[in-house]
């Protein structure tokens, strides 16, 4: 395998990495990526513990970091009859709506249409004896889909997370019988590295029995229905995936972060479990931005960038433009990044000794070779020693630009950190369900707005008001500033997240802490 960087984990032999460069990953991991939203980030991650906490062979779903990276083997289920009847099926609602037809009739009519295929779904008439029954069990589940406007393939299609019932695998279409076409277009390890940030967080005990007993527990009513509908020999028919993916640092504050806010959301015993994934999603979402800024800074050696955030308002026009110019420095300060690991071999001992060599071109090859595997027998062609060190600048960013750089702003945006305008860009802004998100896991009792303000800051890097705002930067507009937090205020208040009790004192409240 390739070197890495001096603060990451050694890449394990068993990281099947089939990428052209492997730079961006020696930062960031392998791999985040911007075709898998946050809520498949969530869905993936939520694979492998469901994995973990079904294997007998496995007595914990976070078995805690050790001195190497975590290698381990997974399996997700298909779900491929429970699929077939919620996003194949097009017969039920049709069959249905015959009022003269008897229940008999109508499933034998179903049962027809499904032609060779009946025989897998016979069961179903035992467990619903009205036809109807069923019908508005499948609507039930149905409603559950997320991202239904995305048109994806079925066999990419998924359920809320709502009981280990309802996680399935994404995999590609074709598969038959026993075979699986693994091809997991949109599952592309982000989920993975979730997992694993979580279980280097130093929190693993804490996760251990909430994730188990909030999210994973079979006794939600969505997984029995979901259980109903596919049997068990059926849904046992899994996707295994031989490896995790790769993680560079060993520990970080991102880390903790995020296993902190997982703890606080999960605590929540008055917040129903059907509304704890979506504050889980954008959370988990807001660690994966906040992680490639900060890994970015790192690697440039500059301090950890804040993120200016609007409330879009008329009187704010002075933080928008702050907002503005942040996202755009946090966009390209992953770009200088890749370029400063290139610099950096360039300066070193290394690589002026292959300038020593007697063929240098062929020496910084096999150098570069080792440090990023590139180039290739195939690309080697034409490079020369001066011009080696450009080539491995731009076939990195040409592969960080389709991808890995577009993920902040993505990101952002499907959290609610961000919003885009025609004509004027995108910046950071938040939407109420990213505030609420932000309410529960970070009050318990009543938290006066300022400090709540500066949880944010110290927590999130986050500048709302007035009073960061001015010690990171010196030169803002104060009234701008004010007039963000202001509305902040007003925000919440209407949320129901924020009383104001006199003039001089708000606090911002959880409703479902007890």
């Amino acid at each position: 395998m390739h070197k890495t960087l001096v603060d990451a984990l050694d890449i394990p032999d068993e990281v099947d990495a089939k990428v052209d460069i492997w730079l961006e990953q020696q930062i960031w991991g392998h791999r985040f990526y911007n075709d898998q939203t946050p809520w498949l980030l969530l869905l993936e991650a939520l694979g492998v513990m469901s994995s973990r906490h079904r294997d007998k062979n496995w007595d914990r779903i976070f078995p805690g970091p050790s001195d190497k990276h975590e290698t381990m083997s997974y399996s997700m289920l298909s779900r491929r009859l429970l699929r077939q009847i919620l996003f194949c099926d097009r017969h039920i609602d049709e069959i249905a709506d015959r009022q003269a037809a008897s229940d008999a009739a109508m499933w034998n009519t179903w049962f027809e249409r499904l032609g060779p295929d009946k025989d897998r779904f016979v069961h179903l008439r035992d467990r619903f004896t009205k036809f109807g029954s069923f019908r508005n069990a499948v609507a039930l589940l149905r409603s559950c889909e997320i991202e239904p406007e995305r048109h994806r393939r079925p066999t990419s299609r998924h359920l809320a997370p709502r009981g280990q019932a309802m996680l399935s695998a994404d995999y590609g279409e074709g598969s038959s019988g026993e075979s699986i076409n693994k091809d997991r277009r949109f599952f592309s390890r982000g989920g993975e590295l979730l997992y694993l940030m979580l279980n280097r967080s130093g929190l693993t005990d804490e996760l251990e029995g909430l994730v188990d007993a909030r999210l994973l527990s079979s006794g939600s009513r969505w997984n029995k229905l979901a259980q109903v509908l596919e049997p068990v020999n059926d849904a046992a028919k899994g996707v295994t995936f031989e490896n995790i993916g790769y993680l560079p640092p060993p520990s970080h504050p991102c880390y903790r972060t995020l296993a902190e806010d997982w703890v606080h959301l999960l605590s929540l015993k008055a917040l129903p479990d059907d509304n704890l994934p979506e504050p889980l999603m954008r959370l988990s979402g807001l660690a994966v931005v906040r992680f490639i800024i900060d890994r970015a800074a790192e690697t440039l050696g500059i301090d950890r960038p804040a993120i200016p955030v609007d409330m879009v308002n008329s009187e704010t026009v002075g933080v928008q433009k702050l907002s503005k110019d942040a996202f755009a420095r946090h966009r390209d300060m992953t770009r200088k990044a890749i370029e400063k690991v290139v610099d950096d071999l360039v300066a070193s001992d290394d690589w002026q000794g292959a300038a020593r060599e007697q063929n240098p071109t062929a020496a910084a090859i096999k150098l570069s070779r080792h440090r990023f595997g590139f180039p290739s027998d195939r690309d080697s062609g034409g490079l020369i020693f001066q011009t080696l060190p450009q080539a491995i600048k731009k076939e990195a960013l040409d592969n960080h630009e389709m991808h890995l750089g577009r993920v902040i702003g993505f990101y952002a945006e499907q959290i609610g950190l961000a919003v885009s305008r025609k004509g004027s860009g995108r910046w950071y802004a938040t939407s109420d369900g990213l505030l609420e998100a932000l309410v529960l896991a970070n009050v318990t009792t009543p938290m006066e707005f300022e400090t709540f303000l500066e949880t944010l800051f110290g927590r999130y890097g986050m500048i709302i008001g007035s009073e960061v705002g001015q010690r990171a930067y010196k030169s803002v507009n104060y009234e701008h500033l004010k007039a963000n937090q202001k509305c902040l205020e007003e925000r919440l208040r209407v949320l129901g997240l924020l009383k104001r009790l006199s003039d001089d004192c708000a606090f911002v409240v959880n409703p479902f802490w007890i």
